[in-house]
């Protein structure tokens, strides 16, 4: 048998002996925005077995290596503002694709209002409105995001206020060139018409920040093609308390009709709650929301601030693959089954009573058939004999070791046999695992992996294996 047959087959029943965890794809993880200045004296220990991606700014490079030495999967995305410039700092740091040093140098980058003035975004006093339809700026942010992504392993961009309105930082009948929220679009959808195919050019995601994307899907949906996904960054809750901002009816149809439209074009969806720290009802609404339709690339994430990281039990809930796809009930309930679980949400605003069809537990309630959902809430549950296991961040502490079957051609003779696992990160395998054998006929052996193995069977990636000769 040829050596290659002879490593596929030995591949492939490999795959097939590793655990349900290390192989299944989650339909939904979770994403930390951590780019606040209080980020330096947050705790980041336990945000690679949890997250799936994450939002740094450019000079967390610390932090950037330590999640990659971690989970090499995790993604890792680079801050960059679109429409906003602000001052670099004496190490030529700053949050914004272009720098107002950059900028005094041309001026015509500079957004002005209809006296002729330039103008700093409502409420941040030192973003400076950039012309984002302007070639040469466009040219200089794309020019300066690459040259930041080769300071370390960043999976792309990240690119805020990539919007379809000016309303939310200025007057838009006061801003000169751009009087109109369709005039501004034009502007954006060009902007990201450039920099979205140079950046994924260079291997790198694209994922904007689309300000009021329910509202302004129409304009948004255009600009999908050219970048790698987006995020809704009020998905189902906006402000910090928990006695409002909950969207309902048309307006959380209209998230969840994103959501749909995102995963159906198999890109990233990220989509982030805005509450107090605690609220676990938040949490449960928008991570609910969440597993209705993700499908495998979206992740979600309660904010308080955008420093520190929140978590909650129902993210670590192992409720096997969907049945099918989410449907909604009479009342408006929305539902969807999974092998053993059962996520609920009411977008309503009224108090609902919701049978589950079986015994379920889950989001703070004992085993039962069925309870009162209250208006705008979720509920994640298992099924009554489903074990309360992990998804991603999926703590597989059984899976150090991979068994693999090993062959001997000739089983007369024993054969040397050199094992070894790896994962691809980045363009290239690295080794996370090897052993020495020498064996007789056909057997099973087991490979310790290492720490960046271990983690990345716990995130859902896939080994590589080879088998050969032993010289």
């Amino acid at each position: 048998m040829a050596r290659w047959i002879r490593t596929l087959l030995v591949a492939l029943v490999a795959a097939c002996l590793l655990p349900a965890a290390a192989i299944a794809r989650p339909l939904a993880g979770q994403v930390r925005v951590a780019i606040d200045g209080a980020v330096y004296k947050a705790d980041f220990s336990k945000t690679a077995s949890r997250a799936n991606v994450v939002i740094l700014q450019s000079w967390e490079l610390d932090k950037l290596r330590k999640l990659k030495a971690a989970d090499p999967s995790i993604k890792v995305l680079m801050y960059r503002n679109l429409s906003a410039m602000s001052r670099a700092d004496r190490g030529g740091n700053t949050g914004t694709g272009v720098t107002v040093q950059d900028a005094e140098r041309h001026p015509e980058w500079f957004l002005h209002n209809t006296r002729g003035e330039r103008f700093t975004f409502s409420g941040y006093g030192f973003l400076w409105a950039a012309d984002i339809g302007n070639r040469a700026y466009q040219e200089q942010w794309v020019a300066n995001t690459l040259a930041k992504l080769k300071t370390g392993e960043w999976d792309g961009a990240f690119v805020d206020d990539a919007n379809p309105t000016m309303r939310y930082h200025y007057d838009v009948a006061s801003v000169a060139k751009y009087p109109s929220d369709a005039a501004y679009q034009a502007a954006t959808g060009s902007a990201l018409a450039l920099i979205g195919p140079r950046l994924r050019a260079q291997g790198k995601l694209v994922i904007p920040n689309f300000g009021d994307w329910r509202r302004y899907r129409s304009a948004v949906t255009p600009w999908l093609k050219y970048v790698s996904g987006g995020m809704e960054e009020h998905f189902t809750k906006f402000g910090d308390s928990p006695r409002e901002g909950h969207f309902t009816g048309a307006d959380w149809d209209d998230q969840l009709a994103v959501l749909k439209q995102v995963q159906s074009m198999g890109k990233l969806f990220l989509g982030v709650s805005h509450s107090s720290s605690g609220d676990r009802a938040a949490a449960r609404y928008g991570w609910a929301t969440m597993l209705l339709a993700a499908d495998g690339s979206a992740s979600f994430a309660l904010h308080h601030d955008y420093a520190d990281e929140t978590f909650f039990p129902e993210y670590r809930y192992d409720l096997g693959a969907p049945k099918g796809k989410e449907s909604k009930d009479a009342d408006g309930v929305h539902r969807r089954v999974f092998q053993r679980g059962l996520v609920l949400v009411n977008p309503t605003l009224e108090s609902r009573t919701v049978r589950f069809g079986g015994r379920y537990r889950g989001s703070g309630l004992g085993t039962a058939g069925s309870t009162v959902m209250r208006p705008h809430t979720g509920l994640v549950l298992l099924s009554a004999s489903a074990r309360p296991t992990a998804r991603k961040g999926k703590r597989v502490r059984a899976h150090r070791s991979v068994r693999i079957r090993v062959a001997c051609r000739q089983h007369a003779q024993p054969c040397r046999r050199v094992i070894t696992l790896a994962v691809r990160a980045q363009r290239r395998p690295v080794v996370v695992g090897r052993r020495k054998v020498t064996v007789r006929r056909t057997v099973r052996v087991r490979v310790r992996l290492s720490a960046k193995g271990h983690a990345a069977i716990k995130h859902g990636r896939r080994l590589r294996v080879s088998v050969r000769a032993r010289r």
